[in-house]
């Protein structure tokens, strides 16, 4: 045995004196080594000492006698010493030879009997008169030295399933080792200071979940128990894990400088040194890092700050599954705001106050105090409306503080809210309506809240004043007040007048402007078709008409917008001159100087009020254009209703139930009653003419549009009742005219998982992606832009690579091999057959389809032939046949 040989001995059998072993044979990986007992005698024999030439001769030997195999032919010994492989030495059976005929196994069974003296013929080729004869056979050492090479090759397979077998034992055990430890973990961490009065849970007894639930309590946010069954991807982070089973999205905020003194709202963070999860909520003046078990709260500060990683994880809060109106969006904006909105409350009615006091200050002043010179109630009346104006000017900065954080809150939630509903839509919603139009409502929320920043507090200000200084006028002289509101209604109604006036362009304006984004979108998306048609002035004439349009319109609201500024400017003054009219004329002796003053200013104050109401009525007003073009997001349900059912590990089992669909009321059914069951890692083909329904048979089956009638069953699961996104998720989808997102090649593959990019260069290998990512100079670090900056084949290849990195138990795929040749498509099929996964493809290739396990054939929405491709192709009548015949002519 040479020494060198490094590896594991497996034991195979103790042989007894006189037994004869053949020497290992060059070849298999293992090698046949013999331990020797005490007083164990070994005689070496050549096996050219016993061998002899015959015209069957399958092998050679070198100068040392070692055997080199050459694949011998079958002969009925060699058959029936192949059969005797096992793991073993020893003999497989005995019989006795007696008169009657003994009972014996099936055919494939070897017998091995003692020969009396006698003679006894096997396999009516060869023939010995004592078992000493077999010795001199030349074909039978051929033969034992072929069932050597067979023994060692058997061995081989036999310790590689041992070593497989001892691995997953052994990731077993550590994966219970983990297991246990983990829990015991949430053991320990629930019998520590749970609160009373909740019902303990699995979930609440993980740190990492009960950390977030705290966040997301903080946050307003319901959160739903991770699985436990593993269904979700280990790769992600843990708190991804829950926001996953939550459906709640979140974004990594980086904790830098004093961010403990910041407010960004309540925040998943970590421990440094341990990385157990805290909660990092705020508090008066600063974060607080509460412990997820026991709830006590550590004050950070300059002092512990490195104690925590410098990063952490925001939830952001979902809009309600149902449709939402313009008061229950006001009420989900201000959610989790009640303290700005009372400090909002509290300053405006303090300077408000203050407010009120300026009218009788003013008629004391002026109407008394000057004309009698008195000197010291003016001054002090100086010092006293001074002061107020002080206090009034520090309420009017925490009013504006608390508008700031208002602002600031609803942008961070309405926004990113919005565009969580717009994505967690069904896929038919976006067929009915462009991406530009869309994406314009979308960041219309952003525009919105512009218009509309501080209108709440305005109006409320505005009607308080006016209120108090309406109720002074009535105090001072009725006939006055009553002609003073007669004033304020004619103000009113020509302002909310010309208001509704500008918005009814406005309206126009958005629904053009969003139409005219989209224009551009598109325009530059389809650019190269354009110039292959050369219909680039074409394009920009469409564009020119719309923008001309606009133009047009804005210009109308902008006349409107100018008539209510010059309206604005000359009002009071007006105002004022019908005032002292009136005390002049028919009021004359009703009001003294210094109450007429008051009354004055208090009319000013008022006029003031309903110009201010009326300029936020109208900004509330012109912002409803706005709401509209995001009402259709607003009102419709989600793709995923928060009753849906997990669906836990899918086997790869699918099932179309009597489908039918039609894509609008009055259309005609693009599917009629499809019925069909794949089983779980079968490789089924769709096959028919175009326009015969078989895209639309895979939208359905991944969940993109609901059935006419019918159901999609996974695993004996009704889709429709499944959380679509996570059946989603455990497949493998490409599409059609799939096009990658603009990143690095290592981006596209991985999406947003953590893969490392040997992971990545495993699946570009199992798309036949390898050598041309070799070719590139940055490897898997080449940026793509949207498709463009590669070949058809190639983004094949890459959406291919993006599908089978995750290992999906269903692969679905949509002409995806299309654009391929048929050695790159061949290895495509040969690696996702490795796979071992349910494979549903739309093909037209005849290769393709050859290779499927079933066929499925389609013509106008029905199936109307189903089986092998060999008994389909055999029947010369059928619709395969004809698409078959059709291709190869």
């Amino acid at each position: 045995v040479d020494a060198e040989q490094q590896g594991h001995w497996h034991h195979l059998g103790r042989l007894g004196a006189g037994a004869l072993l053949l020497g290992p044979v060059a070849g298999p990986r293992h090698t046949l080594v013999a331990r020797p007992a005490r007083d164990c005698v070994v005689h070496r024999v050549n096996l050219r000492e016993l061998y002899q030439q015959t015209a069957t001769q399958t092998w050679s030997y070198d100068e040392y006698g070692r055997p080199q195999y050459v694949p011998p032919a079958s002969s009925p010994l060699e058959y029936a010493l192949a059969l005797g492989v096992g793991r073993g030495l020893s003999v497989l059976f005995q019989a006795p030879l007696a008169e009657e005929r003994p009972e014996v196994p099936t055919d494939d069974d070897v017998f091995w009997m003692q020969v009396p003296p006698g003679s006894v013929q096997y396999g009516s080729l060869y023939g010995a008169e004592a078992a000493a004869d077999l010795l001199m056979d030349p074909a039978l050492w051929q033969s034992l030295v072929d069932q050597q090479y067979r023994l060692l090759t058997a061995l081989d397979r036999w310790i590689e399933q041992l070593e497989r077998s001892h691995e997953t034992r052994t990731a077993a055990g550590i994966k219970a080792g983990e297991a246990a430890g983990a829990q015991a973990d949430r053991t320990l961490l629930a019998s520590i200071g749970r609160r009373s009065g909740r019902r303990t849970t699995a979930a609440d007894a993980d740190a990492t979940y009960a950390a977030c639930a705290l966040v997301a309590e903080a946050a307003g946010i319901k959160l739903a128990e991770p699985a436990r069954s593993g269904t979700e991807s280990e790769r992600l982070d843990p708190v991804e894990r829950v926001a996953l089973a939550s459906r709640v999205r979140t974004r990594a905020v980086r904790l830098e400088g004093r961010w403990w003194r910041e407010n960004v709202g309540p925040l998943v963070g970590q421990r440094a040194l341990s990385g157990a999860p805290v909660a990092l909520l705020w508090r008066r003046g600063g974060y607080a890092a509460v412990h997820p078990g026991s709830g006590r709260e550590t004050a950070i500060d300059k002092a512990n700050a490195e104690e925590f990683e410098p990063r952490a994880v925001m939830f952001y809060r979902p809009l309600p599954d149902k449709a939402l109106s313009p008061l229950g969006l006001l009420r989900f904006t201000l959610g989790g705001a009640r303290g700005d909105l009372l400090g909002l409350l509290f300053a405006g009615l303090v300077t408000v106050a203050i407010g009120a006091l300026v009218p009788i200050a003013t008629g004391k002043v002026l109407g008394e105090y000057v004309p009698r010179a008195e000197e010291g109630l003016i001054v002090q009346v100086c010092l006293a409306v001074l002061v107020s104006g002080v206090v009034s000017a520090a309420f009017t900065l925490l009013e504006n503080l608390s508008i700031l954080r208002l602002e600031g809150r609803v942008e961070a939630a309405l926004q990113p809210a919005v565009w969580d509903r717009l994505l967690r839509l069904p896929t038919r919603f976006f067929t009915e309506r462009s991406t530009g139009e869309l994406a314009s409502a979308a960041m219309g929320i952003s525009a919105m809240r512009r218009m509309l920043a501080g209108v709440g507090p305005v109006v409320a200000q505005s009607v308080t004043v006016g209120a108090m200084n309406l109720g002074l006028l009535l105090w001072y002289s009725v006939p006055m007040a009553l002609a003073a509101i007669g004033m304020l209604v004619v103000i009113a109604a020509v302002f909310l007048g010309l208001g509704l006036w500008q918005v009814r362009w406005q309206r126009r304006l958005v629904v053009l402007g969003n139409r005219l984004n989209n224009q551009a979108f598109q325009t530059l998306r389809g650019l190269p078709k354009l110039r292959v048609a050369a219909a680039e002035n074409y394009a920009y004439a469409a564009w020119a008409r719309e923008f001309a349009r606009s133009r047009e319109l804005q210009q109308k609201a902008g006349r409107i917008k100018n008539l209510t500024s010059v309206l604005g400017a000359v009002y009071l003054p007006v105002c004022s001159l019908l005032m002292f009219m009136l005390l002049a004329g028919p009021a004359r002796g009703t009001l003294s100087a210094a109450d007429f003053l008051t009354f004055n200013t208090s009319v000013t104050m008022v006029l003031t009020s309903v110009t201010q109401l009326t300029g936020s009525l109208v900004s509330a007003v012109a912002a409803l254009p706005l709401f509209e073009e995001i009402r259709p997001v607003l009102r419709a349900a989600p793709e995923v209703r928060a009753g849906s059912t997990r669906p836990g590990p899918l086997t790869g089992a699918l099932e179309a139930r009597k489908l039918s669909f039609r894509y609008s009321e009055d259309g005609p059914l693009v599917l009629d009653g499809v019925d069909f069951a794949v089983r779980a890692g079968e490789f089924v083909a769709v096959v028919g003419p175009s326009g015969c329904g078989k895209s639309t048979l895979l939208r359905l089956l991944i969940g993109f549009d609901r059935p006419l009638s019918g159901s999609v069953l996974y695993d004996g699961q009704d889709l429709a009742a499944l959380d679509q996104s996570a059946v989603r998720r455990q497949c493998g989808v490409v599409l059609q005219h799939a096009q990658p997102f603009t990143g690095s090649l290592l981006d596209v593959i991985c999406g947003t998982e953590p893969y490392t990019p040997e992971e990545a260069m495993a699946a570009a290998e199992m798309a036949g992606l390898v050598e041309d990512i070799e070719r590139m100079p940055m490897g898997l670090h080449t940026i793509v832009s949207g498709g463009g900056s590669v070949s058809g084949g190639q983004r094949q290849r890459l959406m291919i690579a993006q599908a089978l990195i995750r290992r999906p138990r269903i692969l679905f795929f949509d002409e995806a091999t299309s654009a391929l040749d048929n050695d790159t498509q061949r290895i495509v099929i040969d690696s996702t057959r490795k796979l071992n996964a349910t494979r549903v493809v739309i093909a037209h290739r005849l290769s393709t389809v050859m290779d499927a396990d079933r066929v499925i054939v389609m013509e106008d929405g029905r199936v109307v032939q189903q089986g092998s491709p060999a008994e389909l192709l055999a029947d010369t009548t059928g619709r395969l046949h004809e698409l078959v015949r059709r291709q190869l002519a």
